[in-house]
């Protein structure tokens, strides 16, 4: 049979007569009757100001049950109304298996884009973490890392590479200690490598991980040469055997406690911490040939003008005191550290805080007094807080310059690998070959991909089997088409004889079954697949919210991935047209005299 005979054929036998369904007008009915009386209740209820007077606890529950049947309400119409379109154009059994197909495409295009959209953020904050590429030396210290990222850079499509080093260590604040992962870093190339510098809460925390001041200014400053104090000569019925006693201004005021006179009228004054710390007592001023560097912060012309105030018989200067004065010198010496969002919500640390980093590697050089090696250990200052959006990052990552972490853990001038960006992180693994080649087989040079393979193969899996099991739907589906051309045989049987009779092969009669099943697949595929872009679409648009603190992101990540939809359409139509092959052969068995004599 030719096509238009073959269409001819189909439309005969699923010629029926077009009415209207009424079990869908009135499912249709109850549903919008639903969804329009839940918003006008929720308006009554809520948007005149609580006229009922209820609680907060009764609001709640009936604010709940109030979406929930608008949600149903109108979910219910909008299936009602689907349906009865069907119904209009195709018989009750060929509605089912479209419907069948529909929801089985819908859900699996939702939920396959919910599941690319949860890998594409992952990716996006590894990447954003991690460098594309990593080069690693096979054996020995690692020293010549300088020659190696100049040949690397020199490489076409390599966008900047970073030395680094890491060791597990332990860091402790607020008697709180946390097993994390140390990370050296070169401070002035890490941002062309990773985003750690847009994950900054503070952008100048870069800036502060090196010591804020020097050693030498929490020295005690030089005093002034002793002079020889100046004594009164004692009058001549002076008792002999006593000390003369020193009136002198200079000798009264090395012997009194710092005070002062001044235009407070002869009162003693105290000078005290705008914070309400420590109260201070003014000195006398430093000598002239005090040398005092360029970059010391001790420079309080930019705190602001003091405030005096009076108790009793006390003037009282409250000095404004800058953020770098709060520190003690001490810690603003200290060599600064970048930690996690999460750890400092676990350690409860704070920036600026000291805290202690303790290595597990013992220090041949520094034994206790038995002659045990002494595990490294350093006082760190916490110089900024960083969040990538990935707990595990923001718990066990920490971040220390480069030369703190070798002299901390007696390295020398040796890292452990350098990271490298390059442009196209899909095409990693060409860079992969090109470093090797340039930098020899001494070095192990691995991409992305390679490093997070358990996590990328474990979401790959994961993906797989969600299709495997909402392909189940269609499968399902494809049974009500099994049935429903099997009743199509049985019913239409005189029909399929006559064609027979007028010249219909059994490839013909065939053909015919198997179009109407791909028929089937197709109109639900094509609703199916269009409901689940369009759905995926407004949820990209406007956003499901989600519990940050549960799912560590504010909204329900989406990505549409093309290949999935043409794969879940292609299954679709494949499934249905496999249906209607074995009621194809029960139709091709039909002879037509048997036919014509039932």
């Amino acid at each position: 049979m030719s096509s238009f005979e073959t269409f001819v054929a189909w439309r005969y036998l699923m010629a029926r007569e077009r009415r209207v369904s009424r079990l869908a007008v009135v499912i249709f009915g109850i549903g919008l009757l639903a969804g329009v009386g839940s918003l006008v209740l929720g308006k009554l209820l809520f948007a005149t100001g609580n006229p009922l007077h209820l609680k907060l606890e009764a609001i709640v529950s009936a604010a709940y049950f109030v979406a929930l049947g608008g949600y149903v309400g109108f979910a219910l119409a909008g299936l009602a109304l689907f349906f009865g379109t069907l119904r209009w154009f195709f018989t009750f059994f060929t509605v089912v298996p479209v419907g069948g197909v529909w929801i089985g495409t819908g859900a699996l295009v939702c939920v396959l884009s919910v599941m690319s959209g949860f890998e594409s953020d992952l990716r996006h904050k590894i990447l954003g973490s991690n460098a594309h590429v990593q080069i690693t030396r096979e054996d020995g210290d690692f020293v010549e890392w300088r020659d190696v990222k100049g040949a690397v850079d020199k490489i076409k499509g390599v966008k900047g590479s970073t030395p680094f080093a890491t060791s597990e260590v332990v860091i402790a604040a607020n008697n709180n200690g946390m097993n994390v992962i140390i990370k050296g870093i070169d401070v002035d190339t890490i941002g062309s490598v990773t985003e750690l510098v847009q994950n900054l809460e503070n952008r100048d925390a870069l800036q502060k991980m090196a010591p804020l001041v020097e050693d030498t200014l929490d020295m005690p400053a030089p005093s002034a040469p002793a002079t020889e104090p100046a004594v009164d000569p004692g009058p001549d019925d002076l008792l002999e055997g006593g000390e003369p006693i020193d009136f002198s201004a200079e000798s009264a005021a090395a012997a009194a406690p710092p005070r002062r006179a001044d235009s407070f009228g002869g009162d003693a004054v105290a000078v005290v911490g705008i914070d309400g710390t420590e109260p201070t007592t003014e000195i006398d001023p430093a000598p002239a040939d005090l040398e005092v560097p360029d970059s010391d912060p001790a420079d309080f012309s930019g705190d602001g003008p003091p405030a005096v105030t009076r108790e009793g018989d006390m003037h009282v200067i409250e000095i404004p005191m800058s953020e770098t004065r709060r520190g003690s010198g001490r810690t603003l010496s200290l060599p600064g550290i970048i930690v996690g969002r999460e750890l400092v919500k676990q350690t409860r640390m704070y920036e600026g805080q000291e805290v202690r980093v303790v290595s597990p590697l013992s220090d041949p050089a520094n034994p206790d007094a038995t002659g045990t090696p002494i595990p490294f250990n350093r006082d760190f200052r916490v110089a900024g807080i960083f969040f990538t959006g990935m707990y595990e990052y923001d718990l066990k990552q920490v971040y220390v310059t480069l030369d703190a972490f070798q002299e901390f853990l007696d390295r020398g001038d040796a890292v452990d690998g350098i990271e490298v960006r390059v442009d196209k992180p899909d095409d990693a693994a060409r860079y992969v070959r090109e470093i090797s080649a340039a930098v020899g087989p001494s070095y192990r040079v691995v991409d992305w991909t390679e490093l997070n393979r358990s996590l990328f193969s474990a979401l790959k899996l994961e993906k797989i089997s969600m299709f495997i099991v909402l392909g189940i739907v269609i499968l399902v589906a494809s049974f009500s088409i099994v049935g429903n051309l099997i009743m199509v045989v049985f019913e239409k049987g005189r029909e399929i004889a006559l064609l027979k009779t007028l010249g219909a092969t059994n490839w013909g009669v065939l053909r015919l079954f198997v179009l109407r099943g791909v028929m089937i697949g197709v109109i639900g595929t094509v609703l199916g697949v269009g409901m689940g872009v369009s759905a995926c679409l407004a949820a990209k648009q406007y956003g499901i919210p989600l519990n940050p603190d549960v799912y560590y992101i504010d909204r329900l990540p989406i990505h549409i991935d093309g290949s999935s939809v043409v794969i879940i359409a292609f299954a679709g139509v494949a499934i249905s047209g496999l249906a209607a092959l074995y009621p194809a052969l029960l139709a091709i068995r039909i002879r037509p005299a048997t036919g014509l004599r039932h």
